[in-house]
């Protein structure tokens, strides 16, 4: 797969994340927040900060996995 195609496909599968998961997997990866930093900026707990991360990379990892 190239790096265009490659880096498409990624941003395809971010956006079509649910919005809950696509903002937790920004705040954590991209801002480097931890967990208990996303959850008090969410205003919810660590373990559905967990449970987006797990979801959102469970996804993620579906969605463009097996062609990288």
């Amino acid at each position: 797969m190239q790096v265009n195609s490659c880096r498409s496909a990624v941003l395809e599968a971010v956006e079509a994340l649910p919005a809950l998961e696509r903002e937790t997997l920004a705040l954590v990866f991209y801002r480097g927040m931890s967990c208990d930093e996303v959850a008090a900026t969410m205003k919810t707990t660590v373990d559905v900060v967990r449970d987006r991360l797990h979801e959102g990379s469970r996804t993620l990892l579906a969605g463009v996995g097996g062609g990288l």
